[in-house]
């Protein structure tokens, strides 16, 4: 049962770093996960499906219903904001959906350090002073020019009792099962802020330091009767987010493909996977987010924080791509895996009146067959990876960037 939050301000918080993202052995699995006690339902019958989505206006009866197919969905940063605060559409979506399946989980998207416009909680933000994020020269950073949305400092105690708030409000509501935290890279991506952002070295620290207390404080009022799913593993960070973890149900999984520093695009993935399936093997959520079309260049935050692909004009046209990053997942997954394969985040219609997201309402080819239960983990020659299921073999190459599912 839910109950209410108490705001007590954490003094400090040191997080112990944890070995890197090396892939255990069968004998690490936990006989059985933390996640039981939240009811999250999970089969092995059909590849497991996750979602993400927003709509400014409201849902139809149609795309509900579809909705409530899914077992655990995220309703992001701008939902229902055509007709009210995203507070306002989120409750009203989640509510809709559970009408139709109660046991679908629901989880509130909440930033951890961007003010996106439309939320309800903005208007109290303004009141506290200092709130709003400042460059060092006294400028309001801003996330992109195209969203001109600002950044709150979370290293102040008024705004992590201001973050707080909202979080236990939306929780009190029997509609919302948990809730989603975004944009954890950005702060520990230390030159994010310090330099891309111009705030400075130690304002920087500052915000990471808020950060670590406010994770404290969420963990200890939410993490009992709430999911409390994060967008934290990535394998640019030295312990690809697992140190991190602790704090977490589990980790949504975004720009997974996406190089840095020098690494090779094949080395690169092969960390995230070892840290994914680590994450997984421990019994955490992991809900694995890849877009469908083409990679783009550069992403909103320029650095490669964000997911950054094309539109898919053809469903017909990615299928080898669809099977790439589904096998990605299958040699990934664990109890309480779920994949998104998707177009966009978006649900609305281009300027033709079409729908802009091509896979919105369509149910792709790898989750009408029958899966069935993984006969053991998945094991690695080189960049090749292969996994047998009950009624699929995996075999996944991910330098030459093919993935083959032989169902059975």
């Amino acid at each position: 049962m839910k109950y209410q939050c108490l705001y007590t301000l954490a003094m400090s918080a040191v997080l112990g770093s944890m070995a890197s993202c090396v892939s255990p052995d069968a004998s690490t699995r936990k006989e059985e996960s933390v996640m039981d006690t939240k009811s999250l339902e999970f089969s092995w019958d059909h590849v497991p499906r996750y979602m993400h989505i927003y709509k400014r206006t409201d849902f139809t009866d149609e795309e509900l219903a579809y909705l409530a197919d899914y077992p655990l969905i995220t309703f992001e940063k701008a939902q229902g904001t055509a007709e009210g605060s995203v507070q306002e559409g989120t409750l009203k979506a989640a509510r809709a959906v559970k009408q139709r399946n109660p046991n679908a989980k629901i989880l509130y998207y909440k930033n951890i350090v961007i003010d996106w416009t439309g939320s309800a909680a903005s208007e109290e933000l303004n009141t506290i002073e200092g709130g709003y994020l400042q460059s060092s020269d006294g400028s309001y950073p801003v996330v992109n020019q195209r969203s001109k949305c600002r950044f709150f400092d979370i290293s102040l105690p008024e705004v992590q009792n201001w973050w707080m708030r909202d979080a236990a409000q939306m929780l009190g509501d029997p509609s919302i099962d948990g809730i989603f935290i975004d944009a954890n890279i950005k702060v520990l991506h230390h030159a994010y802020f310090a330099k891309g952002k111009r705030v400075g070295e130690e304002k920087a620290q500052e915000l990471k330091e808020g950060y670590e207390q406010l994770l404290i404080r969420i963990n200890k009022a939410f993490r009992q009767d709430n999911i409390v799913l994060a967008n934290i593993l990535r394998a640019r960070l030295e312990h690809g987010g697992l140190d991190y973890l602790e704090h977490f149900d589990g980790s949504y999984l975004e720009g997974f493909e996406h190089n840095v520093d020098g690494v090779s695009r094949a080395d690169y993935m092969a960390k995230g996977i070892a840290c994914a399936q680590k994450a997984a093997r421990q019994g955490k959520v992991v809900a694995l987010s890849i877009g469908l079309g083409t990679a783009l260049d550069t992403d909103s935050s320029g650095i490669g924080l964000d997911e950054a692909r094309a539109g898919v004009e053809s469903l017909a046209a990615v299928q080898d791509r669809l099977d790439y990053v589904t096998a990605i997942f299958l040699v990934i997954a664990e109890k309480y895996s779920y994949f998104y394969p998707h177009d966009k985040y978006v649900v609305r219609e281009d300027a033709a009146g079409k729908q802009f997201n091509r896979a919105w309402m369509q149910t792709l080819p790898v989750f009408t067959k029958r899966l069935g239960p993984p006969k053991g983990p998945a094991v690695r020659n080189g960049y090749t990876y292969t996994r047998e299921f009950e009624h699929c073999s995996v075999w996944l190459n991910i330098e030459s960037e093919i993935g083959r599912l032989n169902w059975k």
